[in-house]
């Protein structure tokens, strides 16, 4: 087989591998992970359960390689950040301009049953939030011992996060906000948040990207 065929062939593996993981990640993030199948899948991708198989293995390899994907583009989206606020707000306007299903997939499976074990068993974006809170705290000048762990602070603003995404449109109506404007409901979310890091972790770094 010539190059350009090789290049051909490795083009259209790659374009349906990604279609089936887009279809995958909008089926998992609609009804939830135990509810699809390979077949439904498959059909969405357009293309045979078979090949699936073939190009990423069993659901749970679909799963397990769509939550890489995604938390990759996460920490890309801040890699060459060190301040804590600044990553923060990379990530999170990332989150929310291109990877709301994705987060919308999360919380399904949190809130429908799925165990953290058959996860990936790491969530790279969330570590290095834990990394760059630690790092800040612990080189502070008014470093705490007895104040909140880093860890759970990192927990705290990215379970807020999460559920921010899943029930946006419920939680504005219900507070009156429905008529904020995108840009204006980024920058809100981004200073509680900040206020959640800077009251909690005496070296955070970094300001708005807005």
């Amino acid at each position: 087989m010539d190059e350009d065929k090789r290049s051909r062939r490795r083009g259209g593996r790659e374009q349906t591998t990604a279609d089936i993981l887009d279809a995958a990640e909008k089926l998992f993030s609609e009804r939830g992970f135990t509810a699809v199948t390979v077949r439904d899948i498959a059909a969405e991708a357009g293309v045979s359960h078979a090949l699936v198989h073939r190009y990423l293995g069993s659901k749970q390899d679909v799963y397990r390689a769509i939550l890489a994907l995604n938390e990759g583009a996460f920490v890309a989206s801040a890699a060459d950040h060190d301040e804590l606020l600044t990553a923060t707000s990379l990530m999170l306007r990332e989150g929310l301009a291109h990877q709301r299903r994705y987060v919308r997939l999360i919380a399904h499976s949190a809130l429908h049953g799925l165990s953290y074990e058959r996860t990936v068993g790491r969530f790279s974006a969330t570590e290095r939030l834990v990394e760059l809170a630690q790092a800040g705290a612990e080189g502070g000048d008014a470093w705490d011992p007895d104040a909140v762990d880093p860890r759970f602070v990192i927990a705290s603003v990215v379970a807020l996060f999460i559920g921010w995404i899943s029930a946006e449109d419920w939680v504005l109506r219900a507070s009156g906000l429905a008529d904020l404007s995108d840009a204006e409901i980024v920058d809100s979310l981004e200073r509680v948040i900040f206020g959640m890091l800077r009251d909690n972790i005496p070296g955070a770094e970094g300001g708005s990207m807005g």
